[in-house]
């Protein structure tokens, strides 16, 4: 058998089980429920699963453009491979499309947006929103005596926290401290 021909091979047992998938994932499509956790996960599953099938689909074209010699053929062979990863990059997109809508709705609520004076003249601008975790300190009454406390807890959960950019430190310490003192 020649090298052609068992590259053609193994891409057709690829291709027939991409097919399968495909059909799979066009299922679960139809009847998905966002709310499901088996859902997200058999999504999440098929996503890995379609990133594998064009991977080995994309080097066995590879393989086999390489030794084709015939124009005709090559190019219905490219057509044929075009098509097949154009299904699979399709509902890879959509798979992706359904988890980030998921992890859309489960985003923490944002910061209000604020209005920023600039030498004793108030402008309005669109305000950045930038979503915050979720974390446990407790806010400045304005009492002297609570300070200490408070910026303790502050130091421990975000101002040593080597995850949170500087200027999100200073944003989340002005949206603690300073707006609820006021």
């Amino acid at each position: 058998m020649e090298a052609i021909e068992k590259f053609k091979s193994k891409r057709k047992v690829v291709r027939t089980a991409s097919t399968k998938l495909v059909n799979q994932i066009t299922l679960l499509l139809e009847s998905y429920d966002i709310k499901k956790e088996k859902d997200r996960k058999k999504l999440s599953e098929y996503l890995l699963n379609v990133e594998d099938k064009l991977k080995e689909l994309k080097t066995l074209n590879k393989e086999i453009e390489e030794l084709i010699t015939d124009k005709a053929v090559f190019e219905a062979d490219i057509e044929t491979s075009f098509e097949y990863e154009e299904k699979l990059n399709d509902l890879k997109f959509q798979i992706k499309s359904k988890i980030d809508n998921f992890k859309i709705e489960q985003q923490p609520v944002t910061a209000p947006p604020v209005n920023i004076p600039a030498n004793n003249a108030e402008t309005k601008r669109p305000a950045t929103s930038i979503s915050l975790p979720k974390l446990r300190i407790r806010t400045f009454s304005g009492d002297a005596s609570t300070f200490l406390e408070f910026i303790n807890s502050f130091s421990n959960a975000i101002d040593s926290n080597e995850s949170f950019k500087k200027c999100r430190k200073i944003h989340i310490f002005e949206v603690i401290f300073i707006r609820r003192s006021l």
